[in-house]
């Protein structure tokens, strides 16, 4: 039984790791049956196929959910996840930018916690341009800062989130 756990273990790597090449005389995958992230929302690009980020490793989430005001402000939240990683400075930051139609602006962001534990975020900020309720796209990244010289902590990329959300109308 140790045995067979091990063989399937063993193939089952070996599957992942392949390469997916098509056979010589396969036919071209048909396209899938369910549409991209963001399609039929005019102005607002293709989003690939969204990714789940994996449970033991650095990530950052939005909710489906933002807030605009009639003064311009605008709510948005969701969860990030940063491991310690041995760094002598946990030192990281989440980065928002919002998109709707041809409108694109960095919302902010803020400190994140390198503990290795999930942590809600939320930014709230007014905005220069004029966001209105409807459809938007949220792209959100967890920036770490790792020392390489002796003086300079260099921003490295952890984790991106990309979501296509709701902006609804509330006062704040």
């Amino acid at each position: 039984m140790r045995n067979r756990r091990r063989f399937l273990g063993a193939v089952t790597g070996l599957l992942i790791a392949a390469p997916v090449t098509p056979a010589a005389h396969a036919a071209p995958a048909p396209a899938p049956a369910f549409p991209a992230s963001g399609s039929g929302v005019p102005g607002m690009p293709q989003l690939g196929r969204q990714s789940l980020p994996l449970p033991w490793g650095n990530s950052v989430t939005v909710n489906r959910v933002g807030y605009v005001s009639t003064t311009g402000t605008v709510a948005l939240s969701g969860t990030y996840r940063c491991l310690r990683d041995g760094v002598d400075i946990p030192r990281a930051d989440i980065l928002v930018t919002l998109s709707q139609g041809q409108l694109r602006q960095g919302i902010g962001g803020g400190p994140a916690l390198c503990d290795g534990l999930m942590h809600a975020w939320s930014v709230q900020e007014a905005a220069n341009m004029h966001f209105v309720p409807g459809a938007a796209l949220v792209e959100s990244s967890l920036l770490r800062f790792e020392i390489q010289q002796p003086l300079v902590p260099l921003p490295r990329t952890a984790a991106v989130g990309e979501r296509a959300i709701t902006l609804e109308a509330r006062e704040m």
